[in-house]
């Protein structure tokens, strides 16, 4: 059995889904189906039961889960090891959300060099997806994201919760108000990100409109924050976003929190549970220590 195999199995074993499986580790389905089938064929054993509607593990399959996680955090340990020892515990790689390299990160980046000033630390603007794969895979050492892992060898922790506020064209009827009320969106064009680039922020403004009675009238899709901001001060369009994202003042758009008791957005960070980098967990201290 490869590595990639029995990570691949894991991840079907734990989704009991082949498309969202191969959609978590980021690769096609019919190649993903195509290795369980040859791991299948090199242990002479079926591991999942498969029908139109349903996927479950076999008894052999259920035997065999806690063998192959146990094999996969044996090798990441290995890895992480050798790595340790060749010095590349002086880099850290730092990714995640918008919401917390925009706002958290500059100040705990600050306390964390104070106390480990030798440490090259490298920041990337990731989702979270992209984010939890990339811890999975090692390319990766510190996730800021929406989700907590499914995974048993990431762990992870609530950091923040952030309110969704609106964003709406300086001349607007709504501008001047101190807040705005769901019930007051109703039938206004939205500038939203798709779900399939930004799942989370989609659902909840879907979530939030639908339960005060308004059917979202969404009339574009943008994925980048800079994008949703100019589209509404074009006057395309308003936008419900994360509060960090009212940082970019500009004179043609307004920023008003929802009157309702609005949305709000989570942030957790998470890790490898037993990454041996010291430098990962006490970035993780600097995270969660209070102010």
């Amino acid at each position: 059995m490869e590595f990639k195999q029995a990570r691949i199995f894991v991840a079907v074993a734990e989704e009991l889904h082949f498309g969202r499986a191969a959609e978590r580790l980021h690769m096609a389905q019919p190649a993903l189906s195509a290795q369980i089938k040859h791991l299948e064929a090199e242990l002479g054993l079926k591991l999942f039961e498969r029908t139109t509607r349903r996927v479950s593990l076999t008894r052999a399959g259920e035997a065999f889960l806690p063998e192959a996680k146990a094999a996969i955090a044996q090798a990441e340990a290995a890895v992480a090891a050798a790595r340790a020892m060749a010095g590349e515990h002086d880099l850290l790689k730092i990714g995640g959300v918008d919401s917390a390299t925009a706002g958290l990160l500059p100040r705990i980046v600050r306390r964390f060099r104070n106390r480990n000033s030798a440490v090259e630390l490298k920041i990337f603007e990731l989702l979270s997806a992209p984010a939890l794969h990339d811890l999975a895979n090692r390319s990766l050492d510190i996730g800021f994201v929406r989700i907590r892992p499914k995974q048993d060898h990431l762990a992870s922790a609530f950091v923040f919760t952030e309110p969704v506020v609106a964003v709406l064209p300086s001349d607007h009827a709504l501008a001047g108000e101190k807040a705005v009320a769901a019930s007051e969106l109703g039938g206004e064009p939205l500038v939203i990100p798709s779900r399939s680039h930004r799942p989370i922020l989609f659902d909840v403004i879907h979530d939030y409109l639908r339960g005060h009675g308004v059917e979202p009238n969404i009339r574009q899709e943008a994925n980048e924050r800079h994008m949703i901001i100019s589209m509404v001060a074009a006057g395309l369009g308003i936008s419900l976003v994360p509060e960090w994202v009212s940082q970019f003042k500009r004179d043609d758009v307004v920023y008003l929190p929802l009157a309702d008791g609005g949305p709000s957005v989570d942030v957790h960070i998470a890790w490898r549970q037993n990454d041996p980098m010291d430098v990962v967990h006490e970035f993780v201290r600097c995270v969660l220590e209070p102010d």
